[in-house]
């Protein structure tokens, strides 16, 4: 059943987060920049570092709250989907920060309390991981943040059975 778990993961998280568009609540989004046209002479406002992040997107109805979250990253990609009485979440999150720094902060968050992780890859500027809950590890997901676009985009996936 946990292998299964994974798999489902993976697929959401396949078709939530990487197929590019901005899902929430297992709806498809439209997300655009509105962009006006600079008058001759006018001057332009500077751009802001969070320009470089898409678009935020809602958190879907019932994610646990105990999750932990990267402080300050940018939800841009989520989905909810359950089936056979597991919800499984696909999201997505972007930051400035270093992929190391957000490594350090879920090996941190994610091996205390009812949390434990397991890093199953890291190179060029990325990581991968899986992790559950030692209470109940039918609660489990996969995480990885990548920076080779020059923004760390934090991938996570996880399945939570139903109530």
């Amino acid at each position: 059943m946990r292998r299964r778990g994974y798999v489902t993961l993976a697929f959401v998280l396949a078709l939530a987060v990487t197929s590019g568009c901005r899902l929430s609540g297992g709806s498809a989004a439209a997300s655009s920049s509105p962009s006006a046209p600079a008058s001759a002479g006018a001057a332009l406002p500077s751009p802001s570092p969070n320009d470089r992040l898409s678009p935020a997107v809602p958190m879907p109805a019932g994610f646990p709250a105990d999750v932990p979250v990267y402080p300050g990253s940018r939800l841009t990609a989520a989905g909810a989907f359950t089936s056979s009485g597991i919800t499984a979440f696909g999201m997505e999150w972007e930051t400035l920060d270093s992929v190391t720094k957000v490594q350090a902060f879920f090996a941190a968050k994610l091996n205390q309390g009812d949390w434990t992780i397991t890093f199953t890859g890291n190179a060029n500027g990325a990581f991968s991981a899986t992790f559950a809950r030692k209470s109940n590890s039918s609660v489990n997901g996969l995480v990885g943040g990548d920076g080779s676009s020059g923004v760390t985009k934090i991938s996570m996936s996880l399945a939570v059975p139903s109530s």
